[in-house]
């Protein structure tokens, strides 16, 4: 959810609230306003008709004055105190056919030596037509308020977000490897010129830092390589000289440990160089003579560890990626299937437009699958495998919006790409 549009729900919840409670106030404050003005209506009423009598009008008993049926002047025997009331009382309305709710003010007054009753009522306006009325008006409000909302929201979204979406939109293009920081831009909001400020000192670092650690890693990798060729050289000359066969069997584990090494080197290296999104060009590759063409290469290999190889691959399976990132994939996919099998074992290759599996027959392991993509990860512990090859191939998946999983079904190891073919994506 949008930040205005969240700010927009979050006003008209309280608009709502606000209204409903002014409805609630609004209601009482109306209703006891009109019969307040109708009692001191009646309450003058009742004193005009006390200032006729008091001049000298006469009333016969229970009779009304002036044709008003409301109003009923009654002489009494005897004398009373005055006093006034006020009371509701329920009239029968002959059009509504109903009894009405009305207000009932009634007086008892001494004029002259006589005492006299005087009584006069009115329909109050009914709480229906308050509410209604009430209604009305906060319907009113609540469109305005909406319209105002929505307005201010457009106006807000447009024109005072504007510079932050921009901000954004840089974050979300920035790459390491452009070697350039962003650079804040001054906007005339103080909020959104800190935030610019402080992306521009973050970009500035992370830079920086990317700069010095890409440098690092080529100059490791450089300088590990030329000892680790010479340390191979020495090797291979010691293995030349008269050794006996204890001495034999030494030079032969350095000679494993230097090309493990070595492998370890590139191996981090390029893993590096992947997760520096320094394989940024995509290209169209065609997996499916990609898939082809290593089979061939790795065939004697193949055949030299007595496997069984089956493949199912569809024609011009083309996909958007780094060439040399396509080659790596696929090259540490099937050599990881080659070299974890067993013997007499069997690789199986499937491609479709949309899916590339291979499955291989394999030791059963106990260990969750998923955790083969972590690095230096080995079932075996004891292998030559230095442990980067699924890392290598998660890292380069996740690169090109790819998806991959790992599953074990006893012995048989499975892993399944999903692929974004170009011609039927």
């Amino acid at each position: 959810m949008k930040l205005i549009t969240k700010f927009i729900w979050i006003y008209l919840t309280v608009t709502l609230i606000v209204l409903g409670i002014a409805g609630f106030l609004s209601y009482h404050i109306i209703t006891d306003e009109i019969n307040n003005e109708l009692k001191w209506e009646f309450l003058e009423r009742i004193d005009r008709v006390t200032y006729l009598i008091d001049r000298g009008r006469r009333f016969h008993p229970k009779r009304s004055i002036e044709g008003d049926r409301n109003l009923i002047v009654e002489r009494l025997d005897s004398i009373v105190e005055p006093k006034t009331e006020v009371s509701d009382t329920l009239i029968w309305h002959d059009r509504l056919e109903q009894n009405e709710r009305n207000v009932k003010v009634s007086a008892y007054r001494t004029i002259d030596g006589e005492s006299y009753f005087i009584s006069t009522y009115g329909a109050m306006i009914e709480s229906d037509d308050i509410k209604e009325a009430v209604l009305k008006i906060l319907f009113w409000i609540l469109l305005l308020q909406v319209l105002g909302a929505f307005g201010i929201g457009y106006f807000v979204s447009g024109r005072l977000f504007k510079p932050f979406r921009k901000t954004l939109d840089q974050i979300k293009t920035f790459k390491l490897n452009s070697k350039s920081y962003l650079p804040a831009e001054k906007t005339g909001v103080k909020e959104f010129d800190n935030l610019n400020r402080f992306v521009e000192d973050m970009t500035r670092k992370a830079v920086s830092d990317y700069q010095n650690l890409k440098e690092f890693s080529e100059n490791a990798s450089h300088e590990l390589q030329t000892p680790l060729a010479i340390a191979k050289g020495k090797l291979e000359l010691l293995a030349e000289t008269p050794l006996n066969e204890e001495q034999y069997k030494h030079v032969e584990a350095l000679e494993r440990t230097v090309k493990k090494l070595s492998r370890l080197s590139e191996s981090l290296s390029l893993l590096t160089r992947i997760e520096n999104e320094e394989f940024e060009d995509s290209h169209e590759v065609n997996f499916s003579n990609l898939i082809s063409e290593g089979i061939k290469t790795f065939s004697e290999f193949i055949e030299f560890n007595n496997l069984t190889l089956e493949t199912d691959i569809a024609d011009n399976v083309i996909v958007n990626i780094h060439p040399a990132l396509a080659d790596i994939l696929w090259t540490n996919l099937l050599q990881n299937s080659i070299k974890h099998n067993v013997d007499n074992g069997f690789i199986s290759i499937k491609l479709t437009p949309h899916l590339l599996t291979i499955s291989n027959s394999g030791k059963p392991t106990e260990t969750e699958p998923y955790l083969f993509f972590e690095r230096f990860r080995k079932a075996d512990q004891n292998s030559s495998s230095i442990g980067l090859g699924l890392a290598i191939i998660e890292r380069i998946v996740q690169q090109n919006s790819l998806d991959i999983s790992y599953e074990v079904n006893k012995s048989i190891h499975t892993v399944t790409i999903q692929l974004k073919n170009v011609n039927n994506e």
